[in-house]
């Protein structure tokens, strides 16, 4: 059956392309600036720092000799080839007495000082086990910070062109799976609304789309045998079935319309509640960062003032180096737990712009995931516990099984959770031999069995006006059986809790 242009559809296909433009190049636009200040911070300084201290063990084993000796030919050979480095500004050697023996400084140094973009590093030079001198380095972080900008700019234009490749398919899928099925639908609509009876409607897919056609055919048939009987009835019945076709196509229009919308709106509303969340986490260990650092500053000033003024002290000196340690680790341990966090997040909010099939780890993904949900219960009694046992690898689409395991968790707030005054959620994770089973378990207030049969039907909801769309757990069943190829299941008793167990193979088909 050959199609006519179809404008409206072109329309629908515009529209989908401007959400799908948007859940996915603005998510990766906002991953790759976090990827590209995390990088640009984190390489400046490493870099740099490795780098500065291999020059600085080569000055001190080769200083040793010259300065003993007081040769300043051979050290200045050494710190000839030192220098080499671009990213070498300052070499100072001064003798146990504090006599200078070698003061080199880059052209342009005072300009390149002024920059504030090194780091300086000193250490004693020892011969003998006795200290015969102090050697200084300053070193430029410019080499390092063009290097980590580079890296930058192609890590944001691979993520440009995952972007588009993932746009691309997207498109594709839509086009093939929804906008020309709904094109020959409508079509034979039309057709038979012009009792055209040998029309016939294919199907190009076995879905919800092949159903239509297939019940569309079904009233071809009973409409030619209709008008075979009687005339007159064949036409009254004729008008009646148009008025039918022509609803029944507005409403698969609006519904389909309705519950894309509904779907990219809750995949946004999550990565927004994401982001909003995993900020908040960050807001503790970075301010914890800053007050020890200010700490550490405050404390290096002190020093450095005391041993400039000549009246510190071994106890002061003591004093202040344990508290520059123990605000070192401290800083360190709250970075750490940033990055982590940062780490969490990346992955999660890439697996779910994505939606790309890959290899990952069942159990720190169930970390992942529950590291971007704790904001959540902060800020209500309840508590969110994961039990894990052995890991199992799953080869399967880690963004889809995130989607589901945090609407779960999300109902079980909303539903289960909201009359209690203190209750838990529980992720509890079963590795079996070709699958791995995930529960969702929560101590509210369950459900009636009323209630627990129609739970997977569409558009039913028990917040009717009060915010619920009804396809919540539609979507995490369509998810579960048909993306991921498990099964899902619901044990709910009033008064006690719910249940939710996902039975997920290893290998998605």
């Amino acid at each position: 059956m050959s199609l006519k242009p179809r404008s409206r559809y072109s329309k629908l296909n515009w529209y989908l392309s401007i959400v799908a433009m948007i859940s996915i190049v603005v998510p990766a636009v906002l991953v790759s600036m976090i990827e590209i200040y995390s990088r640009f911070k984190s390489e400046t300084t490493v870099r740099s720092t490795e780098q500065a201290n291999a020059l600085l063990k080569v000055l001190e084993s080769g200083i040793q000799i010259p300065l003993w000796t007081l040769t300043q030919k051979d050290a200045q050979s050494l710190i000839a080839g030192i220098v080499l480095n671009d990213a070498v500004l300052s070499i100072e050697v001064v003798d146990d007495t504090g006599e200078p023996f070698i003061n080199y400084k880059k052209k342009n140094y005072s300009s390149l000082i002024k920059s504030g973009l090194f780091i300086k590093k000193s250490s004693e030079v020892i011969y003998n086990e006795s200290p015969i001198g102090l050697v200084s380095l300053e070193y430029s972080l410019v080499p390092a910070r063009e290097a980590a900008i580079s890296d930058s700019v192609r890590i944001l234009f691979i993520i440009a062109i995952q972007a588009v490749i993932s746009l691309t398919v997207i498109l594709f899928v839509i086009n093939r799976r929804v906008t020309i099925p709904l094109a020959k639908i409508k079509q034979g609509a039309q057709e038979i609304s012009q009792q055209r009876f040998d029309t016939h409607i294919p199907t190009l897919f076995n879905d919800e789309f092949a159903d239509v056609a297939k019940e569309l055919n079904i009233m071809k048939e009973a409409l030619r045998n209709s008008f075979g009987l009687l005339e007159e009835r064949v036409e009254k019945r004729t008008q009646e079935l148009l008025q039918l076709n022509s609803e029944l196509t507005m409403a698969i229009q609006r519904l389909e319309g309705a519950k894309d919308n509904i779907v990219e709106n809750e995949k946004l509303a999550a990565l927004g509640s994401l982001v909003a969340g995993v900020s908040h986490e960050l807001n503790t260990p970075i301010g914890n960062g800053k007050v020890m650092a200010n700490s550490l500053y405050e404390s290096a000033t002190r020093l450095n003032n005391a041993f400039k003024s000549g009246s510190m002290t071994q106890s002061q000196f003591e004093s202040e180096i344990s508290e520059m340690i123990e605000g070192s680790q401290l800083l360190e341990r709250n970075l750490d737990k940033a990055i982590k966090l940062v780490q969490s997040f990346k992955q999660i909010a890439v697996d779910r712009t994505s939606d790309q099939r890959r290899s990952f780890m069942v159990n720190s993904f169930i970390l992942e995931v529950q590291a971007t949900l704790l904001h959540i219960f902060k800020t209500t009694p309840h508590t969110l516990n994961v039990i894990l046992k052995e890991d199992v690898e799953l080869n399967s689409y880690p963004g889809v099984l995130s989607q589901v395991i945090t609407n779960l968790i999300n109902n079980a707030l909303l539903h289960g959770l909201e009359a209690k005054a203190a209750g838990q959620v529980i992720i509890e994770v079963i590795p079996h031999v070709t699958q791995v089973e995930i529960k969702v378990i929560d101590d509210g207030q369950g459900m009636p069995q009323d209630v627990k049969k129609r739970i997977f039907e569409p558009f039913f909801t028990t917040k009717l006006g009060k915010g619920g769309s009804g396809l919540g757990m539609h979507i995490i069943h369509n998810l579960t059986t048909a993306t991921l190829g498990g099964k899902v299941r619901v044990d709910s008793q009033v008064g006690v809790g719910t249940q939710v167990t996902l039975m997920i193979p290893l290998e998605a088909p």
